[in-house]
C-alpha cells in the first residue's frame, strides 16, 4: 500500500536535492479522484486509459483521456473475491503495478497488513484491463517476519536482460530479483539485487523507467511518511515526496544528482514535493502515453483545504527529462 511507519524521518531533511523548487499543478480532470498508489495504462483496442488503484481489490477507473472524467460511479475491480494468496490482508489489495507482456496485460498486487513483514506480491493478468476479465496467478514472492526485506510495493522491468521484479519498503530497502520463464517464476533468490534505501529508511514504492530521450534508467521512490486516512498528518517537512536516482541500466546502481548511490540512508533527488494545495505526493509510476507522446507521472496527494484525515486524490502531471533529469511540468 505503500504506506510508510512514522520514524526514521531524518533522511527526509538530508535528501531531495533538486533544482525544482516550484512545481505545476496537477493537470485538471482528476482532483476528485480518489485514490491510492495509482498505475495507469492505455488501451488502444478500447481506447480508454486505466487507472489501477489501492483499495476495492484494486480498484480500476477509466477514461477517455488523461483530464479524465474519471466516473467514481463506475469503478471496477480487479479481484473482486480476493486474492488467492492464503495470507491477511488477501482481501484489502495493495499498490497495483500495471504492464503488458506477451499479449497479456500484466498487474502485480501486495497483500499485507499494515506494518508488518508477512507479505506476499501477487501478479494477475488479463486481455483487455476490463472488470471481470483477470486472472489471479498467485504468489510470486513473499516475506516474513525477521526477513531483511518487506515483500510490498512490486514494480516490474523489462529489457534486453529479461524481466525482473523491484518491491521493498523500510527494512534494509528496495530490491530487485529476475523473473523467469513467466511474470509469476522467480528466478533468483531473495531479497536480490540492493539498489536503495537502508536501515529502516522511511522509503518505498519504487519505480524504474526509462525514457525513450535517454540514455539512463531512473528509480523513482516515494520518501518520508504517507497521509492515512483517519490519522493525523505527518509534521510538515517529514511528508512523502517523489525522490529519484539515474543509472546507465535497470540493475543499477543509480545516483542521484550529487553523485550519491541510492543505498545510501540520505540519497535521492526531488522531483516532486508538497505545494500549493498539494500536501505529500507519492505513491508514484510513470508512463510513457502513446496519445500525446509525453513521459507521464501519476501520484496521490492530500488536500491542504482538506480536513485532516481526509482521502488522497490522484494527481497527473508530464515530465520534462531534456536536462538529463526529470522535471515535473504542466
Amino acid at each position: 500500500m505503500k504506506f510508510a511507519i512514522v520514524g526514521s524521518v531524518l533522511s527526509i531533511f538530508l535528501a531531495s536535492v533538486s533544482s525544482q523548487t516550484t512545481f505545476p499543478a496537477p493537470i485538471a480532470g482528476s482532483d476528485e479522484t480518489v485514490v491510492r498508489d495509482p498505475s495507469i495504462f492505455y488501451n488502444s483496442d478500447s481506447k480508454k486509459y486505466f487507472v489501477f488503484s489501492t483499495g476495492n481489490n484494486i480498484s480500476i477507473f477509466t477514461s477517455p483521456t488523461l483530464n479524465g472524467p474519471w466516473p467514481e460511479d463506475d469503478v471496477g475491480s480487479v479481484l473482486p473475491d480476493c486474492s488467492v494468496i492464503d495470507l491477511p490482508g488477501n482481501c484489502v489489495l495493495w499498490a497495483p503495478d500495471i504492464s503488458f507482456n506477451d499479449g497479456l496485460y500484466t498487474l502485480y498486487y501486495a497483500v499485507s497488513t499494515f506494518g508488518t513483514q508477512n507479505s506476499a506480491i501477487g501478479v494477475a493478468t488479463s486481455s483487455s484491463m476490463e472488470p471481470g476479465t483477470w486472472t489471479d496467478l498467485g504468489e510470486v514472492i513473499s516475506s516474513a517476519p525477521g526477513d531483511s526485506y518487506n515483500t510490498i510495493d512490486p514494480n516490474l522491468i523489462s529489457d534486453s536482460v529479461g524481466l525482473q521484479l523491484v518491491f521493498g519498503s523500510y527494512w534494509d530497502g528496495m530490491f530487485q530479483i529476475d523473473l523467469s520463464p513467466g511474470v509469476n517464476d522467480q528466478a533468483s533468490p531473495l531479497p536480490g539485487n540492493h539498489l536503495a534505501g537502508a536501515s529502516g529508511r522511511p522509503a518505498e514504492g519504487a519505480f524504474v523507467y526509462k525514457p525513450t530521450s535517454q540514455p539512463f534508467y531512473y528509480f523513482f521512490f516515494s520518501d518520508g511518511v504517507t497521509p492515512v486516512v483517519g490519522s493525523p498528518r505527518p509534521a510538515a517537512g517529514t511528508e512523502y515526496k517523489v525522490l529519484v536516482g539515474r543509472g546507465a541500466d535497470a540493475q543499477g546502481p543509480f545516483f542521484d544528482e550529487l553523485g550519491n548511490d541510492l543505498v545510501s540512508f540520505t540519497a535521492g533527488s526531488l522531483v516532486l514535493g508538497s505545494h500549493d494545495n498539494v500536501f505529500a505526493p507519492g505513491g508514484q509510476s510513470i508512463y510513457a502515453d502513446p496519445i500525446s507522446g509525453r513521459d507521464v507521472i501519476v501520484y496521490h496527494y492530500v488536500k491542504l483545504s482538506d480536513p485532516v484525515g481526509g482521502p488522497s486524490y490522484l494527481g497527473i502531471n508530464y515530465l520534462d527529462f531534456s536536462s538529463g533529469w526529470p522535471v515535473v511540468v504542466a
